[in-house]
């Protein structure tokens, strides 16, 4: 492994504890506020109606974290077998600008725009 690489991949094992510490402290928050909310019964209807949209909006943040640290202990996993970088659907290497702004991409960048493109279809079919 090159100097380079090795700096490179320091980098990254940074960047990714860093997001990990992030999105933990985001679900800790969340967590806390959500419990908050249980058991109290608001007075009025407009009480209620706020109530509900902010656990409705929590809900959905905690799931989304949920999700990015799931994104990044897959590539922390990536890092430790040596597979990071690498692209899933391809398996042509991921181009280091990428990696950087999205340490934890799976795919290059025409694989990314493909399955989006076929996301994006499926949507329109109603599937």
């Amino acid at each position: 492994m090159s100097c380079h690489v090795a700096r490179r991949r320091v980098e990254v094992e940074r960047r990714l504890r860093r997001e990990r510490r992030e999105v933990s402290h985001a679900l800790e928050t969340t967590d806390v506020e959500l419990a908050g909310f249980a058991g109290t019964r608001p007075v009025e209807l407009v009480d209620a109606a706020a109530t509900e949209a902010t656990c409705r909006l929590l809900a959905r943040l905690e799931d989304r974290d949920h999700r990015m640290l799931a994104e990044i202990e897959a590539a922390e996993r990536r890092l430790a077998t040596g597979a990071f970088g690498v692209c899933e659907g391809c398996a042509a290497p991921i181009g280091a600008a990428r990696l950087r702004v999205v340490p934890t991409a799976r795919l290059c960048i025409a694989c990314e725009a493909m399955a989006e493109s076929c996301e994006i279809g499926q949507e329109r079919r109603g599937a």
